[in-house]
């Protein structure tokens, strides 16, 4: 029984997804991702939550957005189709401004947390600089029970400094394409469907 169960679970790790060919033959076309969603009506799309002239997305809608988002490579620019009945003027222009405005919100925080994790990364720096300075002046002076203070605090600083320059800058680089990239995504509407 463990042997058949084992067969599975191995067979279920090696199964592969041909993720670039599916979102090719799904959503990709002409160099562009299209991001069909199917809606019933605005409701499905602005949150109750919302204000008439402060709309925002409803959050099952953003969730389900953003999935597909993150599927697709970095390279593609996006189109999000929303297929559903015939909207008004205003209606389509209330959707669209919640896009936009959901994108700005997110892009301007993520352009926030950049700055504070680059804030960071100089205090690292200067913290490193200055207790290997420090480190260096003590060796000549101070015994060496203390000076292991001064080796943990080098350390601490040096240690966050290479974690940010050689693994946490790729993500925050990824996150602010990521975001750029949806701010930059257009709506289309797709009557009837």
């Amino acid at each position: 029984m463990f042997e058949r169960e084992n067969k599975k679970l191995e067979e279920f790790y090696k199964k592969k997804s041909d993720l670039k060919q599916r979102l090719q033959k799904d959503l990709i076309r002409n160099g562009i991702a299209h991001l069909p969603c199917k809606v019933s009506g605005v409701d499905d799309i602005l949150s109750k939550f919302s204000t008439p002239g402060i709309e925002s997305l409803d959050g099952e809608f953003a969730d389900a957005l953003l999935n597909t988002i993150d599927c697709i490579p970095q390279e593609y620019p996006l189109i999000l189709e929303i297929h559903g009945p015939k909207f008004t003027e205003e209606e389509k222009r209330m959707i669209t401004e919640a896009v936009i405005s959901d994108a700005d919100y997110m892009l301007g925080k993520t352009e926030a947390e950049n700055r504070h994790h680059r804030k960071v990364f100089w205090g690292m720096v200067a913290g490193t600089v200055g207790s290997g300075i420090l480190l260096g002046t003590l060796k000549h002076f101070v015994d060496e029970v203390p000076l292991e203070f001064f080796y943990v605090l080098f350390w601490l600083f040096a240690d966050a400094l290479v974690r940010y320059l050689f693994i946490e800058h790729g993500d925050y680089k990824n996150e602010k394409i990521r975001a750029g990239r949806i701010a930059s995504m257009k709506v289309e509407f797709v009557e009837g469907e």
